[in-house]
């Protein structure tokens, strides 16, 4: 008996890196980057020896691939790495990095005598 074999069909990508806005205050950065076609489910954001490593995959097909969004930030120290915090609204993906504590810029009160 001869089995049927299904060919498994391969996905080709063509990958693009997307334009992000970085906005630094005392308190940390905001990355604001545009992912049209992208999903909550069909994003990977990881942080591997201070590098963020974005991947955003679509539903958009040009040229017969189709599109997925790459984008790697080297973070420093100073970035909280567990507190980071990712959204995407609209196609719009927003991170927030706060800055550890020790980072943070602390007023310091001046007394007279």
């Amino acid at each position: 008996m001869a089995e049927s074999k299904k060919e498994a069909k391969t996905i080709e990508y063509v990958d693009f890196a997307p334009p992000a806005d970085v906005i630094e205050d005392n308190t940390g950065i905001k990355l604001v980057l545009d992912v049209p076609g992208s999903c909550s489910e069909c994003l990977d954001i990881d942080v591997e020896d201070r590098v963020l490593k974005i991947t955003a995959g679509t539903d958009v097909v040009r040229c017969d691939k189709t599109v997925r969004y790459k984008r790697s930030f080297q973070i420093s120290d100073q970035i909280a790495v567990n507190k980071i915090k990712a959204k995407v609204v609209d196609g719009i993906l927003t991170l927030d990095l706060p800055k550890t504590d020790h980072a943070k810029v602390h007023k310091i009160k001046i007394h007279t005598d």
